[in-house]
Order: structure tokens, then sequence, then C-alpha cells
């Protein structure tokens, strides 16, 4: 087989994973019959016929999948060999790509980065906004070094470890009848709401596969009950938003609330049905992990549990 350049590879890549040679074309910022002969060349030189046409756009073919698998190994070792040369020639210089979901923005990133950063000036990190399953598959890619998740984590190619707790509390319409569910626990100063109050009550929630979503389907499953679900939406703002004005009870983070819904009314939910958010640092398994992200492991872990 001829050696062909490394960058047919990552655009041979990124059609796969955009399954359009046009959308491919977009976003690497080429013209679209460049991106065609590149892709034809690469297939000449291999002798494989990689891609075929669909109604949709490009999909791989069975050879295709083979040479795919061949061809995230290179660029994977590449990239590895890239981190161990730059740890021998400067160990307290590097680049950590950060995963992490858009609620940590405002949560995780500010208690570790600037300690991280006054510690470590000479790393540079680059941060990518993503859904906690899309960080997982980025990982997976070797597209992001690290990543901040929420369990549960799904692929098993993943080491990670706990590094903070989240409780879900219920925040009930002030319409409800949430009152008739309200109990107390001796010694302890927050209420609790029984998870009975869900069986009739309308709940706001996240999209399905959602962590915050998997977290909350468990509570209910634990407690036996079916939700009455009256709106589903991507992001747990627009649950806080719509809470606010009574549109239906909703189950989130106690973390993450918002100011306006931390002064309402919201309870705890029984040990025996409630399931914590929990936050995680996730890496790949049987990686080489740079100097630095070594060090953004350890700086979370002397922070473990702290917030």
């Amino acid at each position: 087989m001829v050696i062909v350049n490394l960058n047919k590879y990552q655009i041979l890549l990124k059609t796969v994973e955009l399954g359009s040679i046009t959308r491919a074309a977009a976003q690497l910022f080429v013209a679209q019959p460049a991106l065609s002969q590149c892709v034809q060349k690469l297939e000449k030189e291999t002798g494989i016929e990689l891609l075929v046409r669909n109604n949709t756009g490009v999909a791989l073919t069975s050879e295709g999948r083979c040479f795919l698998e061949f061809a995230q190994r290179v660029l994977h070792e590449k990239a590895q060999l890239g981190k161990r040369i730059q740890d021998v020639e400067n160990a307290e210089n590097g680049e950590i790509r950060l995963g992490f979901t858009g609620t940590q923005a405002t949560y995780v990133l500010p208690y570790i980065l600037p300690d991280f950063q006054a510690k470590h000036p000479g790393v540079s990190i680059t941060l990518i906004e993503a859904t906690s399953d899309q960080i997982e598959q980025k990982l997976t890619r070797h597209e992001v070094d690290i990543g901040i998740l929420h369990l549960p984590v799904v692929r098993e190619e993943l080491d990670y470890f706990e590094f903070s707790k989240d409780d879900m509390v219920v925040i009930p319409r002030r319409t409800s009848a949430y009152r008739d569910f309200i109990f107390h626990k001796e010694g302890e100063g927050v209420p609790y709401i029984h998870a009975n109050f869900f069986r009739e009550e309308p709940l706001i929630l996240t999209l399905p596969g959602q962590r915050s979503r998997m977290v909350c389907d468990q509570i209910l499953a634990n407690a036996g009950i079916v939700p009455k679900i009256r709106q589903i939406s991507r992001n747990l703002s627009t649950l806080d938003a719509l809470a606010q004005v009574d549109y239906a009870s909703v189950i989130m983070p106690s973390k993450q609330i918002s100011r306006a819904l931390r002064q309402r009314a919201h309870f705890k939910l029984d040990e025996t049905v409630s399931v914590p958010y929990s936050f995680v640092l996730a890496t790949m398994k049987d990686t080489y992990l740079s100097i630095a992200v070594q060090h953004l492991q350890r700086e979370f872990l002397e922070k473990r549990f702290t917030f």
C-alpha cells in the first residue's frame, strides 16, 4: 500500500462523521471538488472503494469501515507521538482540549481553571462545549483529551473518577397540591417531598438520552411512577425559566438552579428513590496522557468533593 498524506485520513474521517462531502468541505474550508478528488486519490492509492453515495450523502463500504479503523489508529498514534515529544522537549508547556457541558461552564470551570492556570501558565486550554454523549464520542475519537461528564458513563473505553455530586431537588408549581406530600426528617432542616407527588403532577424534563433526563427517569422508575410529561427541552435553563412561571414542576440539580428559582420552595427526595447528579472527569483507557493533562487531573483530585 502506498503511504498517503495523513491529511487525507483526516478528510476521510470528517466526511464519514458528517455523512456528506458537501458538509465536510464546508467545515474544512475547502472546495467540494477538491475534497472529492482527495477521497478519489485515497481510493486509488489504497485500491479500495471507501465511500458509496446514498440518498442522504455518502456512507462507508465494508472495506471502507476496515480502512477507517486503520486511519483512526494511525492518526491516534501520530497524536500520541506528538504529545510524547512535546513532553520531552518542554514538560511545563502543552495544550489540553477540554470537553465540558454548558452547565459546567458556570459551576465547575470557574472553580478549577484560574488556579490551574496560575500553577501552569505555559499550558494552553482549548474549551470544547458539547453534551455528555458528544464528549464521550469525542474522547473515543481523540478529538478531546479530557472531558467533564455526568454519570452514567456509557462507553467502556473510558476511564473516569467522580469529583463532585449534586442533589436532585424538586421545585413544585405553587398552584399544585405539593403541600400534601411534604415531610421532615428528624435532625434535618431541609424538607422532603414524597415521590407520589409525581403520580398526577405534570413535569418538564430534558430530552431522552441526556444525563439529567436519565437521572430523572431512574428516580421516577425507583418510585414506580410513569410521569405526566408536559414539556421536553434540551436545556436545564429552559426548565428553570418555565418553573419560575409555574408552567409545570421540575426535578433539577440543586446547584444549577437560578437565584430566582432558589428563592422558591424546593425539596429533597428520599434516598430510597433519589439518584445523585454526579460529575466525573474522563479520559480514554490505554492512551498516553500528556503531562499537562496529568496536571489537570491532579487539580481535580485535589479539589475533589470540595464544591
